[in-house]
């Protein structure tokens, strides 16, 4: 951070303590906590976008986004959560997690109750700890956009949503082309809440994209030498944002990232898997369970629950730990191959599948095979990539009975770029016991033939059973 750009800062803090010479001794000792927190490795914010007072619905949180920041490794990461998540609230209640604020806001009568108890449900789901939070309403977060000057978002794939709500009661139509536009908060906010084109799984990667760029728009150095724009920034602030951060706390943090090197990772959970699909996508935790059983709302689940018993998050938990605490991951992207050494129905597809929805690459094609002979243990092969790396140390909390052996080269791959290859034998209940625990499942044994790409199947279904 330049000398000047925090002088800057420091001028808005003195402004705003000489007008809140009222402040208490808990809330000093808070404010010193939140400095200290800053020089951490990483940060855990809690980003919150819900209507304006006057709708219908002000106190719901459509946008939920945990944002990570890791100073360290200069990484930011961002996770959404789905505001159909179907999830129990602290009072045994049971509803979509975008009411949990408004519940807890309304009965306590206050925000900050309603945010705590928001902030708990996102660690419970995540594992991870919330160090701070923002709530915006979506009024707010228009103004705020202005304010600063517009945002700078890249299109990369046109997009038409014909029913878009009009304010009026009725649709509109609105179309955003391929280009990098200069949007204003009204074709900002539109960007960020259109889902009839795509999907909410879609929109929850633009609210990502919203923040990466107002990052980078606070961190410009013109923006934070500009009195009159911070002056601005800050009544809006005031008037629209609810945190347990302050101003100057967050535009500290803005310039501590602003490195064009701060790498930002995006991230959702999805239900692609759920549908029937020949192939799963990354991320598919999620499921759309029978409407009948909940009333017919359209709620999603997390997989392996019921609405019966909602809290089995321990895949997801897997999940956020390689975002969060493996964020290098994402960069190495070591191509995995699989090979299936038994007369086992398609358990190198399965395996793979799993390992994809958690990000591991996985290719489409020529990635699962049968490697024709007889190993004694499990075993994980991996060339061209370190023993330390991040890639490696997953891998070794999935399997932490496999054999891993370093090789010069693919042992069995065809293709010579594939840095890892998992090869599955008799051990395969016990190499594979995260995913059997916590699917309930077991894979039957049955007579194999063999398919054209060399993977020992059977018949194309009942290999697993409950």
């Amino acid at each position: 951070m330049e000398a000047d750009d925090l002088e800057e800062i420091n001028k808005i803090k003195e402004e705003e303590e000489k007008e809140k010479n009222t402040t208490s001794d808990e809330e000093k000792e808070s404010i010193k906590d939140y400095i200290i927190t800053w020089k951490s490795d990483r940060t855990n914010i809690l980003v919150v976008g819900r209507w304006w007072e006057g709708h219908d619905a002000p106190n719901l949180t459509d946008t939920i986004i945990l944002m990570s920041i890791n100073t360290k490794k200069e990484i930011i990461s961002m996770l959404s959560i789905p505001r159909d998540l179907y999830v129990e609230y602290n009072n045994g209640n049971l509803g979509r997690i975008n009411a949990i604020y408004e519940v807890n806001k309304i009965r306590n009568d206050s925000k900050e109750i309603g945010m705590v108890a928001i902030a708990d449900k996102v660690s419970q789901i995540t594992w991870e700890k919330i160090d701070f939070f923002i709530n915006v309403d979506f009024n707010g977060f228009r103004k705020v956009i202005d304010v600063i000057g517009g945002i700078e978002l890249t299109i990369e794939d046109q997009f038409t949503d014909y029913a878009y709500p009009d304010g009026k009661w009725w649709y509109t139509t609105i179309v955003f082309r391929e280009w990098t536009w200069l949007f204003d908060g009204e074709n900002t906010l539109k960007y960020a809440r259109s889902r009839h084109s795509t999907s909410d799984f879609d929109r929850s990667l633009r609210q990502q994209q919203i923040i990466s760029s107002i990052r980078k728009k606070l961190s410009a150095s013109y923006f934070i030498k500009s009195p009159t724009k911070i002056k601005k920034l800050y009544d809006t602030f005031n008037e629209y944002v609810y945190t347990n951060l302050k101003l100057w706390d967050i535009l500290k943090l803005a310039l501590k990232v602003k490195s064009s090197d701060y790498t930002i990772q995006s991230f959702n959970l999805n239900d692609s898997c759920f549908y029937g699909s020949a192939s799963c996508t990354k991320w598919w935790f999620l499921y759309l369970p029978n409407r009948e059983y909940f009333w017919w709302a359209a709620v999603l689940l997390a997989e392996w629950t019921d609405k019966n018993n909602l809290s089995n998050y321990g895949s997801l938990h897997k999940y956020t730990n390689i975002i969060f605490d493996h964020p290098e991951f994402w960069k190495e992207n070591a191509k995995v191959n699989v090979f299936n050494s038994l007369p086992i129905n398609f358990l190198a597809s399965i395996l793979a599948d799993e390992m994809i929805k958690y990000g591991f690459y996985i290719p489409k094609e020529n990635s699962i095979w049968n490697t024709k002979k007889t190993y004694e243990k499990s075993t994980i092969y991996y060339n061209n990539i370190s023993p330390g790396s991040e890639t490696i140390r997953i891998l070794t909390q999935f399997f932490p009975k496999a054999e891993f052996k370093r090789t010069p080269g693919p042992k069995y791959s065809k293709e010579l770029d594939t840095k890892i290859e998992i090869i599955i034998w008799k051990d395969y209940k016990e190499v594979m016991k995260w995913y059997i625990k916590q699917s309930n499942r077991i894979i039957k044994k049955t007579p194999a033939t063999t398919t054209s790409t060399g993977e020992t199947i059977t018949s194309s279904w009942n290999t697993i059973t409950k």
